[in-house]
């Protein structure tokens, strides 16, 4: 079986993508289980950039095939506002946000913003490296909705934004659909980038 090592030390968002990768053929490691202690500086200001920057930090250390994601929100009254990097937004050399922060703030800067202005979509950038190829593979997917002005009961640890986030086709929150499991039905952005990168998952059979 091949080895697909997962560079996040997020979780949720790993605890997701072990689900997502469930049915492809390969042995999932975290980057704990291969005993990386360093950290990718994320830097950049196009999900593409920060991606690419942590799976070829995280795969030229593991010497392993890796995946890396870089995920999150873009507000359309916000110009786009928190983008790449949801989790920095009081700045790069601040402690990143909290659950909690991120929630107060997205509503505090959304305040007087009308319902059919509150548009925004959750981005994905999925990043595949495997070790002796120069390319790094990419896909990136989103998905549309609206923002709410108070959010859901139910919020799963590290996925805050979800609480908030209006899926209309669904008539429902992702946090909703994530509490009643049928999150992976509507709220495709993550899924959608994994599929586009099973053509080459083939290639990992060669590192046993």
């Amino acid at each position: 079986m091949g080895k697909l090592l997962i560079a996040t030390r997020n979780p949720a968002k790993l605890k997701r993508l072990h689900e997502l990768l469930s049915d492809f053929k390969f042995e999932l490691l975290s980057l704990d289980d291969v005993n990386i202690r360093e950290s990718a500086l994320e830097v950049g200001d196009k999900f593409e950039q920060i991606a690419e920057r942590k799976v070829r930090f995280y795969s030229n250390l593991s010497k392993l095939p890796t995946i890396s994601d870089d995920s999150g929100i873009e507000i359309d009254a916000l110009n786009g506002w928190p983008g790449p990097l949801t989790r920095r937004i009081f700045g790069l050399n601040k402690p990143e946000a909290t659950d909690d922060e991120l929630v107060a703030e997205t509503l505090r800067r959304m305040n007087e913003v009308p319902y059919d202005k509150r548009t925004c979509r959750f981005i994905c950038v999925e990043a595949l490296m495997i070790p002796g190829e120069a390319q790094v593979h990419i896909a990136r997917f989103s998905t549309e909705g609206y923002l709410l002005t108070e959010p859901y009961h139910y919020r799963r640890l590290g996925f805050p934004l979800e609480s908030l986030f209006y899926l209309p086709q669904a008539g429902k929150t992702a946090a909703e659909l994530d509490e009643q499991g049928q999150l992976q039905n509507f709220f495709i952005h993550r899924k959608q980038a994994i599929l586009q990168l099973a053509p080459y998952f083939k290639q990992l059979e060669q590192y046993a």
